[in-house]
């Protein structure tokens, strides 16, 4: 299989990118995001021409344009009731996904997830300043932001890819529920 390679962690590994996933055939999901977006297999969408490496990730896209599940509080609405469920959670200040080495609550799991990894040894993210590391790019940015590097240099960590850059499927447009 190319594109691939298989870790002593039991994990597949992409070459391209170096992110982990379990199964082969997560795997395979993922390598379609490296896919170019202009070649002629993109699927794009009838609405609004936003274009996708597959068509699983383009029907997750089309249901953003049937906002059906409305929040009873503010009026905001979703394409699904697990964003619904999620949003809810802003009203209600619950946080029910709690780190199991800390303590720390999330009212989202992607949070608590992002979060563990403060607790792993993997620090990828180091400060050019003064070379201390974190596990989480947002906490680099924030750590610049504190005033550890002089305003352009923050300005220039935290804006956005340049417009040469791949453009990736939206996280939450191609997630399923509980993954």
């Amino acid at each position: 299989m190319s594109g691939a390679a298989w870790t002593s962690s039991a994990r597949y590994t992409c070459t391209d990118c170096g992110k982990h996933y379990a199964t082969s055939s997560n795997l395979s999901r993922h390598k379609q995001t490296h896919r170019s977006l202009d070649s002629q297999s993109a699927k794009r969408c009838n609405a609004c021409g936003k274009a996708y490496v597959s068509m699983p990730a383009l029907a997750m896209h089309l249901l953003t344009h049937k906002l059906s599940h409305a929040c009873g509080v503010c009026g905001k609405m979703f394409s699904r009731p697990w964003l619904l469920q999620g949003h809810l959670r802003s009203h209600t200040g619950e946080k029910p996904y709690a780190c199991a080495q800390c303590g720390k609550a999330f009212a989202d799991r992607s949070n608590l997830r992002a979060h563990m990894m403060t607790h792993s040894g993997d620090k990828n993210f180091a400060c050019h300043w003064c070379r201390k590391s974190f596990a989480l790019k947002s906490y680099l940015n924030k750590h610049l932001e504190a005033g550890c590097a002089p305003a352009a240099a923050v300005a220039a960590a935290s804006s956005p890819p340049s417009p040469s850059s791949p453009q990736q499927p939206d996280d939450r447009e191609t997630a399923t529920r509980g993954g």
